[in-house]
């Protein structure tokens, strides 16, 4: 991974005081990377910048959420939760309501379905501003073959969205949307996409369907966004543009 996909990558920020409650974040900070996100982690130092893009806020009990931070990510649709200690009786104040809960350990299956149920999309804001010019790259700043894989990725993805939401428990028809969304994400620089497509492919592929759903109620909506995205672009300008640069 080259520094521009580490910055394009959706943001995770860990915080914990410098001593103590802080188990959870090797484990959190391993699942996060494993699903495509760059992962910062805060013990006892400064919780952020508010300007910076911030998609996932997870702090111990004892650390508390940033509170003057918290109003511009969430306006930027951070997903946030407190994680507390084993036995401990969770208690969030009733001012922030959209903070969920976990609690330790923190499991790959607690996050997805945090994610999952926070409405999370897989594909950043700086990775959404550079779908154009991924695309213009990979077909080197010739804006008719960049039309063309416009097209074809505009296609497949539709096609593919469909298919993965009439799978249902159909694991090897997910596995196969998974392995072609990957790809799809791949050309278009979308690399938390490709990561969540990925665990997607190979929990269908070991018959995991708990994960698999729980993986697939992410990349779906991701893959909306990025047809979305996609049915958007006057690519042909764009790669024009590109090729001048």
């Amino acid at each position: 991974m080259n520094a521009a996909d580490a910055q394009s990558r959706p943001r995770a920020l860990l915080l914990a005081p410098p001593a103590g409650d802080s188990a959870w974040i090797a484990d959190a900070a391993r699942i996060l990377r494993d699903l495509g996100f760059t992962v910062q982690i805060d013990m006892g130092g400064p919780a952020g910048d508010p300007a910076a893009d911030v998609e996932l806020v997870l702090a111990s009990a004892a650390a508390g959420m940033p509170a003057p931070q918290m109003h511009p990510w969430r306006a930027r649709g951070a997903v946030f939760a407190v994680v507390h200690p084993p036995g401990a009786a969770p208690a969030v104040s009733g001012a922030e309501p959209a903070v969920a809960r976990l609690r330790e350990p923190v499991t790959e299956a607690a996050l997805l379905a945090l994610l999952a149920g926070q409405h999370y999309v897989a594909l950043s804001a700086r990775e959404a501003a550079g779908i154009a010019r991924a695309i213009a790259g990979q077909t080197f700043g010739n804006p008719a073959f960049a039309d063309e894989l416009l097209q074809a990725l505009v296609t497949s993805t539709r096609d593919d969205l469909a298919q993965l939401r009439q799978a249902g428990h159909d694991l090897e028809a997910v596995r196969g949307v998974a392995h072609r969304l990957k790809a799809s994400a791949h050309y278009v620089g979308c690399h938390a996409l490709r990561r969540m497509a990925q665990r997607l492919e190979l929990a269908a592929r070991d018959g995991d369907a708990a994960t698999a759903a729980a993986v697939a109620a992410i990349v779906a909506p991701t893959a909306a966004r990025l047809l979305s995205l996609l049915a958007s672009l006057p690519l042909a300008n764009q790669a024009d543009n590109f090729q001048r640069k």
